[in-house]
């Protein structure tokens, strides 16, 4: 009888062990169209930062990002469960503001590789329509290569990005916790992470931080 359900349970941890080698199999495949296109997308972006002497660089840019970004879905992400609570007019005023301070964030972070290439050199599917899409700076190599992923959502050639991890740690993320920490302190003011929104992207607009 021991004999009967030690062997049972071992069954059924194989069953475990195989069903969870699945699943991991799964999650890990590489998408090779969003691969692709984010490594266009890339290059697009890097191609228009390095060009210095254009004077509609910034515009360009922005254009880029309003594009190519989700920014909407990454405001509502970084707004946590006060995306749902708000009345929806602060919403879509702190999401435009998001929009100025997304542009800014990323072509500061963009804008130190314009001297290098980010090349793609995988990706996760984490579902349907949602990706990670892992990149090195070029020229780097084994553990000291400076690792930037992007989270890419869509399929068939046409993708938008979400947020990028710069060495494990994502933007989105981060902004979240710094959002949540504020408005618990201002008893949930949209309005007023709305204002500190713009009053940060005027200090990294002019240098500060």
């Amino acid at each position: 009888m021991v004999q009967y359900i030690s062997a049972a349970r071992r069954g059924v941890l194989l069953a475990f062990v195989m069903l969870v080698s699945v699943v991991t199999a799964s999650a890990t495949v590489a998408g090779p169209d969003a691969e692709a296109f984010t490594q266009r997308l890339i290059d697009q972006g890097v191609q228009i930062l390095r060009n210095t002497a254009d004077p509609g660089r910034k515009v360009k840019f922005r254009e880029f990002i309003t594009q190519y970004a989700d920014v909407r879905k990454t405001a509502r992400f970084t707004l946590g469960n006060y995306a749902r609570t708000a009345a929806p007019a602060d919403v879509d005023t702190f999401v435009e503001a998001f929009k100025d301070y997304a542009v800014a964030i990323y072509e500061t972070q963009l804008d130190k590789y314009k001297g290098e290439s980010l090349k793609v050199v995988g990706s996760v599917d984490n579902k349907p329509g949602d990706y990670i899409v892992k990149t090195v700076v070029q020229g780097g190599s084994g553990s000291d290569a400076m690792r930037i992923d992007f989270r890419m959502s869509g399929g068939n050639g046409a993708y938008k990005f979400y947020d990028i991890s710069v060495e494990g740690a994502w933007l989105g993320i981060s902004q979240q916790e710094q959002f949540k920490s504020f408005l618990e302190q201002n008893r949930g003011s949209v309005p007023a992470l709305t204002a500190d929104l713009k009053a940060r992207t005027q200090r990294i607009l002019t240098g500060g931080k």
